[in-house]
């Protein structure tokens, strides 16, 4: 499973619910008001599946709707988080 990791650039930590610590991760952000970044590491499995499909999949744990995402490498989230504020290189 792609784990969370913290990257250059990351200004808060998003904690677990409270009683969900074993089972949840703490999440590194970059964060300014008008998105969130995360940055995921991909396991060697992962890695391997996505270059045989070309498909990566996005699951948001949240209600009924899905919220605007945008899935890329740095450069490309950097390029897209330059139009909606300040990402400090």
């Amino acid at each position: 499973m792609a784990r969370p990791v913290d990257f250059k650039g990351s200004n808060i930590v998003l904690r677990p619910p409270a009683g969900s610590e074993s089972s949840m991760q703490t999440l590194p952000i970059f964060r300014n008001g008008s998105c969130c970044v995360s940055c995921w590491e991909l396991s060697s499995d992962e890695i391997e599946e996505i270059t045989r499909t070309g498909r990566v999949y996005l699951s948001v744990f949240s209600g009924a709707t899905q919220p605007p995402v945008y899935v890329g490498s740095e450069t490309r989230v950097r390029d897209m988080v330059a139009d909606t504020g300040v990402w400090k290189r």
